[in-house]
């Protein structure tokens, strides 16, 4: 039964609207990423390690989100990026961003990634990171995304899993009794690949290893509450939830399993 929440592709105007209207709540859950990864590297800088980068000149990002992506002093200046999201807010801090960054090339639109408005193969790389499971329809993206990058390039597809931050979600669960049903059975670890298989003759996984080791609850609390259902908590439920996080503390840290990683895909397959 598809059990959608509207965080996982339910609601198209509430993901534009509220979730992704502007970069705070997103920034929320990265900032808990960014400051308390124990990896070597960022996810993005290890996804952008896994291809090859020097005959790329064309990228396109769908569900560009706030542009974190290429923020990465290996990028070469010289390409010509494109930024997509459903959120005219996430495309003009995105296209700020990257912006700023030194790119000499850089275009934005707000569009669907169902409905791409571009032409067959424009494109070198074509990156979608955590947002298919936010799509209505993952298999019809899927395919626009293997219609819009060239014959030779490369789509990188980031995603997680089922037991993806399982500790906050447990939290979250205790004082809500649910969270965001549906997320990876939409498009997560377990289920994109067969998904991309249809659309590409190779998807390679690549886990990124990277538990988070926190010492500030409120950064898991900030987390917690950017999401449905706790961004629509009570005063009552805030106080329950802060405390429900307090409470898996030990010793003053909190070690919060992660699963994630990137689908590296080639060889896309053109629709009859």
């Amino acid at each position: 039964m598809d059990r959608r929440s509207a965080f996982a592709g339910g609601d198209q105007q509430y993901l534009r609207d509220v979730q992704y209207g502007t970069g705070a709540k997103l920034d929320a859950r990265s900032y808990l990423h960014r400051t308390y990864a124990t990896s070597a590297v960022p996810l993005a800088q290890f996804e952008a390690a896994l291809i090859d980068w020097s005959g790329i000149r064309t990228a396109l990002e769908c569900g560009c989100g706030t542009g974190r992506f290429w923020d990465n002093d290996a990028l070469s200046r010289s390409l010509s990026i494109t930024l997509t999201d459903l959120s005219p807010g996430m495309v003009d801090e995105a296209t700020h961003r990257v912006r700023e960054l030194g790119f000499a090339g850089v275009v934005s639109e707000v569009c669907d990634v169902q409905a791409l408005p571009f032409d067959d193969d424009a494109f070198d790389v074509v990156i979608a990171n955590h947002m298919l499971y936010h799509v209505p329809d993952p298999d019809r993206a899927v395919a626009e995304l293997a219609r819009v990058v060239g014959r030779d390039g490369v789509v990188l597809v980031a995603t997680n899993g089922h037991g993806h931050m399982r500790e906050v979600n447990e939290a979250v669960a205790e004082v809500f009794g649910s969270h965001a049903e549906g997320l990876y059975e939409v498009f997560g670890i377990d289920t994109g690949e067969a998904r991309l298989r249809e659309r590409f003759e190779r998807v390679v996984w690549h886990a990124f290893d990277n538990d988070l080791l926190v010492d500030d609850p409120a950064a898991v609390v900030a987390y917690g509450l950017s999401f449905p259902p706790g961004e629509s908590a009570t005063d009552a439920q805030r106080e329950r939830f802060t405390q429900a996080v307090a409470r898996r503390f030990e010793g003053g840290r909190l070690r919060i399993h992660t699963r994630a990683g990137v689908f590296v895909c080639s060889r896309p397959r053109r629709s009859p």
